[in-house]
């Protein structure tokens, strides 16, 4: 009798373990949708992350409204593209050791932007990429640690900061947040505006250290601080 009341509890136990589990992978997730940068959606040998006219209709990513081409407006996918990573984890080593936390699917605070834009096809690398081409003075690049051919080049806040005010879509101590926009708390912060009310409260999601998991915060009250708005 004995044994068959530590085997009950044996039981129970695991039980509760493996549903302990389960709703931590349920809640909790890695990114792990690689074509988003890795693929070629129109098929002309330029991967995603570098392809400034994704679809192949002929207009830039930038001035399409519709970038790839789904019969959805730009803000309408990267808000939902921001949303789906609401639960993944923050990378504790924030890209580090041969970005470990990344492979495992793993975000830092401006995947959240960079994901949700490339959901929507517009990839804010290409946009890197080709400013820092053309003008590498707009960018701090620290003795050659900070360059396109450096690994975290395209995940350093300070970077889509730089290339959003070298390009006039910096918007200092903006007066009410816009869907979309990609707000600064410094040069190393970094949130996405998904959302706006008519009490001027805001809808953000963000990833944080401190908060262990992306996040959606609602309602939150506006801030006066600098954006980069890259969209009208």
């Amino acid at each position: 009798m004995k044994k068959v009341h530590i085997f009950a509890i044996s039981a129970s136990a695991l039980l509760v373990i493996f549903a302990l589990v389960g709703l931590f992978l349920y809640q909790f997730h890695g990114f792990h949708d690689q074509k988003l940068f890795a693929g070629d959606k129109d098929r002309d040998q330029v991967t995603n992350e570098f392809d400034a006219d994704t679809d192949g209709d002929g207009a830039v990513n930038l001035k399409d409204s519709d970038a790839n081409g789904n019969g959805r407006s730009n803000k309408q996918d990267l808000i939902s593209g921001a949303k789906s990573l609401v639960g993944v984890l923050y990378d504790p080593l924030k890209g580090g050791h041969g970005n470990i936390g990344g492979k495992m699917g793993f975000i830092v605070c401006i995947d959240v932007p960079r994901i949700a834009y490339a959901d929507a096809d517009i990839s804010l690398d290409q946009l890197l990429k080709q400013d820092y081409a053309q003008n590498p003075s707009h960018y701090e690049t620290q003795g050659g640690t900070n360059t396109p051919a450096t690994p975290y080049f395209y995940r350093r806040v300070r970077n889509v900061y730089d290339y959003a005010r070298a390009n006039g879509m910096l918007v200092r101590k903006a007066t009410k947040p816009k869907v979309g926009d990609i707000v600064f708390y410094s040069r190393f912060h970094a949130t996405l505006v998904v959302g706006t009310h008519k009490d001027g409260t805001y809808d953000e999601v963000s990833a944080s250290p401190e908060k262990i998991y992306t996040r959606e915060n609602l309602h939150k009250k506006w801030k006066a601080r600098d954006v980069a708005r890259l969209l009208n």
